[in-house]
């Protein structure tokens, strides 16, 4: 991969990683230091599914 690819690909999982953190800090009621954590988590491995998935669909 060259460098543009790379950093195209990095930025699409932040951008999706933070959708994703924003979502889960709309849907929770109080924000504990564990519950950043656990979100920061999740929210990484959607982006990086949401990624696989984005890939997946449009090399068809």
């Amino acid at each position: 991969m060259n460098p543009r690819t790379t950093l195209l690909a990095v930025g699409e999982v932040l951008a999706w990683w933070a959708a994703l953190v924003v979502l889960w800090l709309m849907l929770i009621s109080t924000v504990y230091t564990l519950e950043w954590v656990v979100g920061a988590g999740a929210a990484g491995i959607g982006a990086l599914v949401a990624r696989a998935g984005r890939r997946a669909v449009s090399h068809r």
